[in-house]
This record gives C-alpha cells, sequence and structure tokens, in this order.
C-alpha cells in the first residue's frame, strides 16, 4: 500500500512541474521605448490590444529596467 502512494506522490509531483502555461500581467501601453527597453534586459512580453503584457515572474526586472 505505501509503494502505491509513493508512486502516485512521485507522478503527481512529477506532473505539476510540466505546467507550461505562464501568468501575464498588464505592464503599459505599447511605445517604441518600452519595447526597447523590454528587448535590451531580454524580457519576454506580449502585445495584446496595443498594450504590453510582461510575465508575472519577471516583473522585477520589468521594474528595474523599465521604470
Amino acid at each position: 500500500m505505501k509503494k502505491i502512494f509513493g508512486i502516485a506522490f512521485i507522478l503527481l509531483i512529477s506532473l505539476s512541474g510540466c505546467n507550461t502555461e505562464e501568468d501575464y500581467i498588464y505592464w503599459t501601453e505599447k511605445t517604441d521605448n518600452q519595447i526597447e527597453r523590454l528587448d535590451g534586459a531580454n524580457i519576454n512580453y506580449e502585445i495584446r490590444e496595443g498594450e504590453i503584457w510582461v510575465r508575472e515572474k519577471d516583473m522585477d526586472k520589468v521594474l528595474a529596467c523599465c521604470t
């Protein structure tokens, strides 16, 4: 019985680490200046309807380079 729970636990941990969905946060309106700064700092972003959205995990880097 312990073996089954152990295997189930390992599978659960392994599969939860495979989540590739990234959360994005609204940063600012799209401007050439902001895009140049983000590109210069190698920060991933998305342009959505004229707005710049950055990954949640990159927010500290965004604040450091682009404010």
